[in-house]
């Protein structure tokens, strides 16, 4: 089956209020080509879970797509906070439900193994247990120990950027699957952005590393630097001077609009033309 799409064919798929997983982790393999093309359709009320979450969940709070978000961390790592990130859970509005790396794993791996929980330690005499209303303290029936169960968490779409991909919806990560695989698994609907779509006889040479499979795919799309600015080893690093000039626009109303106008409401082709065409970001980001 011939799973092919274009950024509009997925975004077309998704609905306002969805809850979306997105993959990748920090500013490594975010899928952000998808994640503006969203932003471009105007989709509202989106209830995102991430792992650890960078430009992808900042980008959607600053163009008012998000209702709600989980999340273990959310921010630029070496780059610094997550400024429209930090407005929301200063102003309120927007519902922050604050998790754990595993707990967010776990939670993703209870809708895989179809259970409503799973249990586990993680939180006991922590903090977490305090911030958190969707964890619930419980005695195991068997020996009588407190654990916490994890509540599983259903998405209904999965979007996620892999190295390579093949029709069918195979995926290659190379290197840190982060979340992925589970992302993928738990979602109702999973679409792959890719660097490149390559044979099916190509990509089974790449081995342990066709870490996504076609049976947990809806859709895959081809979109060289479709991770930017976020990187994608080992096609390209981050881009940081990127996320600085985006840092700085999100200081006033009038930078953030003119940053949308060149870089969000702008189609991938015309993304690359304005960070200088993709000669320019191989000679600037290139591993």
């Amino acid at each position: 089956m011939d799973k092919r799409m274009t950024l509009d064919d997925v975004v077309s798929e998704i609905r306002n209020g969805d809850t979306i997983a997105i993959g990748g982790s920090s500013l490594s393999r975010k899928p952000m080509a998808l994640v503006r093309a969203l932003a471009r359709a105007g989709r509202k009320d989106l209830r995102l879970v991430v792992d650890v979450g960078g430009p992808e969940v900042d980008l959607l709070l600053g163009t008012g797509s998000v209702a709600a978000v989980r999340y273990a961390f959310v921010g630029f790592e070496v780059m610094g906070l997550a400024p429209h990130f930090r407005r929301a859970r200063q102003k309120g509005g927007v519902d922050f439900e604050e998790w754990t790396e595993y707990t967010i794993m776990a939670g993703l791996d209870a809708t895989i193994k179809r259970v409503p929980f799973l249990p586990t330690h993680t939180g006991l005499a922590t903090d977490v247990l305090n911030v958190n209303r969707s964890f619930k303290r419980f005695n195991d029936p068997f020996g009588g120990e407190e654990l916490v169960a994890i509540p599983a968490i259903r998405p209904d779409v999965a979007l996620i950027h892999v190295n390579y991909a093949d029709v069918q919806g195979n995926g290659v990560i190379l290197g840190d699957g982060h979340v992925d695989v589970l992302c993928a698994k738990a979602a109702k609907n999973t679409y792959m952005s890719c660097e490149r779509i390559i044979s099916p006889e190509e990509l089974q040479r790449y081995g342990r590393d066709v870490q996504v499979l076609r049976v947990h795919t809806a859709g895959v799309v081809e979109v060289p630097w479709g991770a930017h600015p976020t990187g994608c080893a080992p096609e390209y690093r981050a881009d940081l001077r990127h996320m600085q000039d985006y840092l700085i626009s999100c200081g006033k109303v009038e930078d953030w609009q003119a940053y949308q106008d060149r870089f969000i409401y702008a189609d991938h082709g015309r993304y690359l033309e304005n960070q200088g065409g993709v000669e320019g970001l191989v000679a600037r980001l290139k591993v």
